[in-house]
């Protein structure tokens, strides 16, 4: 079993047996929830592109998805992802430069252009998220609502700190955990009428250029009820990236679109 392969099985694993560990709330005047959410904002803020890969394993009902991607993504809303297939061929690369998208398919080499749209990246990689959600996640720094704000607080034995952010009627919108070193370990996005709508989870932490990284990530998501593991490899934080890298151009060779960005 490869390096990849037993990680994902042990989260898997890990995922199965997790149990809540018991929790006590936090006094109102604790200083730390606001300070935990203030510096991850901060921290958020400076993560703002990204290039890797990763393996992406998606189940859902009658759906059971398993695919290498090369993943190129700029804030708020500038994405490439390139499908690859057993041997690694291009089977499909979509790029977004905001409000526009285009999607290379090799299967009878079609090209289809388009605004981008809620389901764009359900059709393309079977994952439930806008563009720019998509990128958060990745970037492991999906930023706060600054109309929310912290209502409730509770810390676990461990030292994780939990917060429960709410909108100014005091409906929770928002949970964000925080692990004894103040990395974000969860988030859950709430709809009105208390329903979580998508969660994720944070894991493999590793250091990328003195930044605390997830190359784990699990996300859940209510509509439709999907389950997704990404595993991110060969990372790099905000790189310089080329301006077309964005774009497919109507150049085909070798069964891959020209415009890596070379």
């Amino acid at each position: 079993m490869s390096r990849a392969a037993l990680l994902v099985a042990l989260l898997l694993v890990a995922a199965g047996c997790q149990t809540v560990a018991p929790r006590r709330p936090l006094a109102a005047d604790d200083p730390r929830p606001a300070a935990l959410v203030r510096a991850w904002q901060e921290h958020a803020a400076e993560r703002r592109s990204l290039r890797g890969s990763a393996r992406l394993a998606v189940d859902g009902e009658a759906l059971h998805v398993r695919a290498k991607q090369i993943l190129v993504m700029e804030r708020p809303a500038r994405l490439r992802v390139e499908v690859q297939g057993l041997l690694s061929q291009t089977l499909a690369v979509l790029v977004t430069d905001g409000p526009h998208y285009e999607l290379f398919r090799a299967e009878g080499r079609s090209v289809e252009t388009g605004e981008v749209h809620p389901e764009l990246l359900w059709q393309v990689a079977s994952l439930a998220l806008t563009p720019e959600e998509a990128i958060d996640l990745v970037l492991g720094a999906p930023r706060v609502d600054a109309t929310l704000a912290p209502l409730r607080a509770f810390e676990a034995a461990d030292g994780e700190i939990g917060v429960e952010l709410g909108d100014a009627a005091g409906d929770v919108r928002e949970r964000r955990s925080f692990d004894a070193l103040g990395r974000l370990r969860r988030v859950e996005r709430l709809a009105e009428g208390g329903d979580v709508t998508w969660s994720a989870r944070f894991d493999a932490y590793d250091l990328i250029s003195g930044i605390p990284f997830a190359h784990a990530i699990r996300l859940e998501a209510t509509q439709p009820a999907t389950r997704a593991e990404l595993l991110l490899s060969g990372v790099e934080l905000n790189p310089a990236l080329p301006a077309d890298i964005f774009r497919l151009r109507p150049a085909v060779s070798e069964g891959r679109p020209d415009g890596e960005g070379g």
